[in-house]
Formats: structure tokens, C-alpha cells, sequence
């Protein structure tokens, strides 16, 4: 958030993220397209349904499921109660378009991703390729904006200048949103099939929900709603870890059954064999300095070379190749790309 601003948190929806799925997937979607960036972090439910900011750049962004037009982001809510005289009193909250323009300041971005726009007046919009975080938004027309800017309260208009729409590729339904996901996964060389595709984007949606029902009471609460470089890197780097294990394993001419148990000892690793798996991958960089012909190697050569080295331990055979695979599958992986 741009420092000096004063924050004004809604709250409203900390509780509404959960099981909503559009927004969850394009949380993940404008994550897994930018977390790379320096010192990116995505704010859930915080000033606004979601706030991304990384090195000299922050944007506040609402989601709606819906197709909207001009009219709609531009209409108050209204809704009538009684009075404590028992007269009816009209009530007028602020529209979709005000409560994302009442973020930030004016050198910030502010979007509105939404399902579509509506036809006729998507024909005032241009697009805009590429954004800053996304691959094409679509940006006012002067006509556009005088339409607007009449049903703004004039604190806000200036703000139109740095407002723009994207118009989500993610499909309300679960499904085919985890589909998607999954080919945008692919597409940064994070390889995954649809069961591991699943479990990355399982893992992101519960910190994503763990993010969402914090509550933010004053302005240093917000730093417990972020996900940042990091936390991506090492989500994705695991996943990586995870397929080049398999591969690693299924090279190795074993036959089902004992790539069955291998695969079940991985499991022990992180509990119990963290610290043997330090000591063998310190090994593994030893051999490696020392041998002449790596190229000459297989990886069934290494492996073997690695669990003979280890035959010390009480640590049984099948667990001391998982461990060995795993050092060789994180070599390299522990400075992460930031």
C-alpha cells in the first residue's frame, strides 16, 4: 500500500471467499503469472478483494462473477430500513466502481475482473496488451470515461485514469477452473499432470482461505493477509522436486512393486530422515566435485553410490534410495529464483 494513504479495511468479504470459487482461481491465476516479480505480494481481502504490489507498483482489484456494464459498477446499492420512528429510511452505499477507486491513491492501478462486460459497451473499451499483470486488459475510452466520471463523487475522478477491466479466462466452475489453472501451471514449466495439478492448487486455495479470514482491526494487521514470492517458489519448487522424484525412480529399472514402496518411504523423509537427507546431499556435492567422468554416469550409478555410502545407518534400503532420489532431485532447487 503507498505510504501516507490512510487505510480504510472492508472486511465483508473475509468470510465470503470461502468456497467461491472465481475468486479463489483468479487469486491463483494473477499468482502463478507474476510471482516471479520483485517483491510481489497478493493481499487477500484486505482494502480490497485483492491487492498486489511489488517493486515500485500496486494495484487494488475487485471480482465479480457477473457480466457488467457501465451502469451496474456505476450504481449505488439501495437498501430501505426502519428508522427508529418506524418510518422506512433509504439507504445508499457506495457502487462496485467507488469502492475500488476508494483504495490507494491516484498513482496507484485499480481493476475490476470480471465474467464479461456487456456488448454495447464493451465496444467503448480498448484493449491494452500487455498489462502489468495480466496478458490483456481493457482500458476506457475518453467517452468511456465522461460516462463514468458523472456518477463518481469528485474525490475519486482522477482515479479513472489508472482504472481498467479484465475480463477473467477462468470459468466459474470449479472443474473447469482447476482445468485451466493447470495448463497455466504447464506453461511456466511447473510440468504436472491433473492429480498433482489438483494439489498444488488445493494447497494454494487453503492458505488463500487461511488468508481471507484474518481480520484486519489496524494497518499492521494487514501483513498477516500477504502471499509472496517465497511461499509461491516454494509451493511450485516442491512440485518440481516432486515430478523430477518420479522420474528419477522410474529410470532406475525397478519394477512396480518396489517403486510402490520406494514411493511410500519418501513419506518418512520429512518427518524422521530430514537431517540424513542434509548429510546425504553434502555427500552427493562431495562426489560430484571429485568425479571425473559425470557424464559417464547413470542415475542408477549415483543412487547406488549414495545408499552403499549410507548402508551404516539402521535406516532400511527402500527409504535410503527415496532419500538419495530426493537429494538428487533437490540439487540446485535450494536458491530459489526470487
Amino acid at each position: 500500500m503507498s505510504e501516507g494513504t490512510e487505510a480504510e479495511f472492508d472486511n465483508g468479504g473475509a468470510e465470503a471467499i470461502k468456497g467461491f470459487n472465481f475468486q479463489k482461481a483468479n487469486v491463483i491465476l494473477l499468482a502463478i503469472n507474476n510471482y516471479k516479480k520483485k517483491n510481489f505480494k497478493i493481499y487477500v481481502e484486505a482494502e480490497d478483494d485483492i491487492v498486489v504490489s511489488y517493486e515500485g507498483y500496486n494495484a487494488y482489484i475487485q471480482v465479480k462473477k457477473q457480466k457488467h456494464t457501465f451502469k451496474s459498477i456505476t450504481k449505488k446499492d439501495k437498501k430501505v430500513k426502519k428508522g427508529s420512528d418506524g418510518k422506512s429510511v433509504v439507504i445508499y452505499s457506495s457502487s462496485i466502481l467507488e469502492k475500488n477507486l476508494n483504495s490507494g491513491t491516484e498513482k496507484d492501478r485499480f481493476k475490476l475482473i470480471v465474467k464479461d462486460f456487456g456488448a454495447t459497451d464493451k465496444k467503448q473499451l480498448k484493449i491494452k496488451k500487455p498489462g502489468s499483470l495480466c496478458s490483456e486488459l481493457f482500458e476506457l475510452s475518453k467517452e468511456a470515461k465522461a460516462l463514468i466520471i458523472k456518477a463518481l463523487p469528485a474525490d475519486l475522478v482522477n482515479k479513472v485514469e489508472n482504472f481498467y477491466f479484465y475480463i477473467s479466462p477462468i470459468h466459474e466452475d470449479l472443474n473447469e477452473a482447476e482445468r485451466y489453472l493447470i495448463g497455466c501451471l504447464n506453461k511456466i514449466n511447473i510440468a504436472v499432470d491433473n492429480s498433482r495439478g489438483r494439489s498444488i492448487i488445493a494447497e494454494l486455495s487453503l492458505t488463500i482461505d487461511q488468508k481471507a479470514q484474518e481480520i484486519i482491526h489496524e494497518e499492521s494487521h494487514k501483513e498477516s493477509k500477504f502471499m509472496d514470492t517465497k511461499y509461491f517458489s516454494e509451493v511450485l519448487i516442491t512440485c518440481k522436486a516432486m515430478n523430477r522424484f518420479d522420474e528419477v525412480l522410474d529410470s532406475l529399472g525397478y519394477n512396480l512393486l518396489l517403486k510402490s514402496v520406494i514411493k511410500k518411504e519418501r513419506l518418512k523423509i520429512q518427518l524422521n530422515q530430514s537431517s540424513l537427507k542434509e548429510e546425504m546431499k553434502e555427500l552427493l556435492e562431495q562426489f560430484i566435485e571429485e568425479c571425473e567422468d559425470l557424464e559417464g554416469l547413470s542415475n542408477k550409478n549415483v543412487i547406488d553410490h549414495m545408499v552403499k555410502s549410507f548402508t551404516f545407518t539402521e535406516v532400511n534400503k527402500n527409504l535410503l534410495i527415496a532419500i538419495a532420489i530426493e537429494s538428487l532431485c533437490e540439487l540446485g532447487d535450494e536458491n530459489y529464483d526470487y
